[in-house]
């Protein structure tokens, strides 16, 4: 009996590699399940039209019986299905074109995830640029006071300068790294130590930014070396005095003192 050729794909008979079920692989694999029911379905129907065709074949020659010997051999055609081969092929193509469908319908899906998670991502992407150009205005503003607070008698020429080369540095990542990754006091040390200028570290530790990173324990050298230079509260030194003993005597001590 001959069997029915397959129309396969490379890779025909093996699962996609394991992976975390999330939503797309979860629909990458039904696709593969309906790649291979649809692969199944034609694969059928091309069975069924070669048994069709062999049946209505009344050709001379291929009517010729076959001679073997003495003994006469007619060759049967392959049997894939038994009983009425059209209503047969009508239901696998019409199973073969509903899997195709749904196939279609699952793509669709799978691009409309891809749609949300780049959404998602541009998303994601401009938050972050956003944020770190609020950081960026934030550093170049710090830097614009320390200067003039500096150069308060300098040119204005000199100043403008100096606030360029910082504004230069700051969109240079070759300089500097990554903004987001570094709390804005490092950015300050850095530019300041590059610029040659020497900010009030215990002026810009009274600032709102200043006093989060360093209650967040992430604030540079200088301005956390301000904060354990600093005085303890008042209440701590009161809880820290020694409390000298009392000497007066307590009433009933007194009344004992002074009974015969």
């Amino acid at each position: 009996m001959t069997h029915p050729t397959t129309v396969s794909n490379p890779g025909e008979g093996q699962a996609p590699a394991e992976a975390p079920e999330t939503a797309r692989a979860l629909i990458e694999r039904q696709l593969w399940v309906l790649g291979r029911l649809a692969e199944v379905g034609l694969n059928v129907a091309l069975a069924i039209e070669r048994q069709v065709m062999a049946a209505a074949d009344d050709g001379p020659e291929d009517s010729m019986p076959e001679t073997v010997g003495p003994q006469t051999v007619r060759p049967a055609p392959v049997q894939v299905v038994q009983g009425d081969l059209a209503l047969a092929y009508g239901r696998v193509s019409r199973a073969v074109r509903l899997t195709l469908a749904l196939q279609a319908r699952v793509i669709k899906d799978l691009q409309a995830l891809d749609e949300r998670d780049d959404r998602h991502r541009a998303g994601a992407r401009a938050a972050r640029q956003q944020h770190e150009a609020a950081r960026k205005a934030r550093v170049e503003r710090i830097v614009e006071r320390v200067i003039h607070a500096e150069l308060a008698d300098a040119e204005q020429d000199v100043v403008d300068r100096l606030a360029e080369q910082a504004y230069e540095r700051l969109d240079d990542d070759d300089i500097y790294g990554e903004l987001m990754a570094r709390p804005v006091s490092e950015t300050i040390v850095r530019i300041c130590r590059d610029l040659g200028l020497s900010p009030d570290w215990s002026r810009l530790a009274e600032e709102a930014w200043a006093q989060a990173e360093i209650d967040a324990g992430v604030a540079a050298s200088p301005l956390m070396a301000l904060k354990w230079a600093d005085p303890p509260p008042p209440a701590a030194v009161c809880a820290a005095a020694p409390v000298a003993p009392s000497t007066r005597a307590s009433p009933r001590a007194a009344a004992r003192a002074a009974s015969p």
